[in-house]
């Protein structure tokens, strides 16, 4: 690779002559500029962006953590967060975590974050406490990081209201043995934290639970460890367990449910395709809705009904607040020429916190 050195040996200048001639500062007489020039031409020379950023205390890249690529709304909200950086002068080092709290403490940590300008954690899995230091000395976003809701800044599904939404279309239907695939019972007394415990409504499954078991009880429908069963959220997984169900069902007879809320939108998809494999009519003898509004939706036979979330809504929510506090922060370099602070931790911005809206999309699986 060619360096500066080269570049300046070719041309009989000094390293800082080189440097300042490429950099245009008036300083170099322009004969020696203009032999400096020819020279960096005639090697190829391209100077080291990353470096010349980091020298200036700013590297215009931004580090965003997604707990899998392969499910599709993470996917397209990690599309639609480079696309808009992009827009406005930053580039996106994506990480996945596969819901590893471990994998998600090393990334935080690691080399690669150290260079990123701030960082949008999605659906955080480590300590609130932790999360919490880290946003002391970069500015971080968390999406959808309910345990540090308040503390640091955080842009949030509509999981509850979506997840009551969901309940009520289905009986709007006519529903009246909702099921609900996706994570475990809990009691609402235990959703809700009453009799003085803590709320375990505390991520996107369990806010979502909540809303739809407020739901159920609201329209004095069903609400019990038989109504909700806990999953995978991809598609196979949505498959194999809604076949499961369906597996002791006699032929020509209805499985015991008429409605399903799945609390992701491959769930839905893998369970529609395991009803209709199992002769099941969608929507008339069991509806199904999912949460997300993903495209795949439209592919479906019939199409999946879904609640649906913005994935370019998410993204621009968060980026707003995350550059808006880097751009707030000084500079190591513009603090260091000041005599405050070298290191680089956020402004003083009070912790903003932020929900993005929710549609419910009509396709066809829940509408009779």
């Amino acid at each position: 690779m060619i360096t500066l050195d080269d570049v300046a040996q070719r041309a009989g200048v000094s390293r800082m002559t080189a440097s300042n001639a490429l950099h245009g500062k008036s300083v170099v007489r322009p004969a020696t500029a203009a032999r400096v020039l020819a020279a960096a031409k005639e090697l190829g020379y391209q100077p080291n962006l990353a470096a010349r950023q980091l020298s200036r205390g700013r590297t215009h890249v931004i580090g965003l953590t997604l707990a899998d690529i392969d499910l599709i709304f993470p996917a397209d909200l990690a599309a639609q967060v480079s696309d808009l950086a992009y827009e406005r002068g930053y580039q996106t080092l994506v990480q996945q975590t596969r819901f590893s709290s471990e994998h998600e403490r090393t990334m935080l940590a690691s080399a690669s974050a150290q260079v990123c300008d701030g960082m949008i954690v999605c659906w955080p899995r480590i300590e609130p406490a932790e999360m919490e230091s880290i946003a002391s000395v970069r500015p971080v976003v968390a999406y959808d990081g309910f345990d540090v809701e308040g503390r640091i800044d955080g842009v949030f599904t509509p999981c509850e209201a979506g997840g009551e939404a969901a309940i009520r279309h289905l009986a709007a239907h006519g529903c009246r043995r909702i099921i609900i695939l996706g994570t475990s019972f809990r009691p609402m007394d235990a959703l809700l934290g009453r009799a003085g415990g803590t709320s375990e409504a505390n991520s996107s499954a369990t806010r979502r639970l909540l809303g739809a078991a407020r739901a159920l009880a609201d329209l004095g429908l069903p609400y019990d460890e038989s109504t909700v069963i806990p999953c995978g959220w991809g598609r196979e997984t949505g498959h194999a367990l809604m076949s499961r169900l369906l597996d002791g069902v006699p032929q020509g007879c209805h499985p015991d449910f008429d409605g399903v809320f799945c609390l992701n939108d491959p769930i839905a998809i893998g369970a529609l395709k395991a009803l209709t494999d199992h002769g099941v009519r969608v929507p008339q003898d069991v509806a199904v809705i999912g949460f997300d509004g993903v495209r795949d939706g439209l592919y479906t036979t019939p199409g999946l009904t879904s609640v649906r979330i913005d994935a370019r809504e998410v993204a621009k929510t968060c980026l707003d607040l995350l550059i808006e506090r880097i751009e707030a922060t000084p500079s190591r370099r513009t603090g260091a020429r000041a005599g405050a602070r070298t290191a680089e931790a956020p402004a003083a911005i009070p912790p903003r916190t932020h929900t993005v809206g929710y549609t419910i999309v009509p396709r066809g699986s829940a509408e009779r």
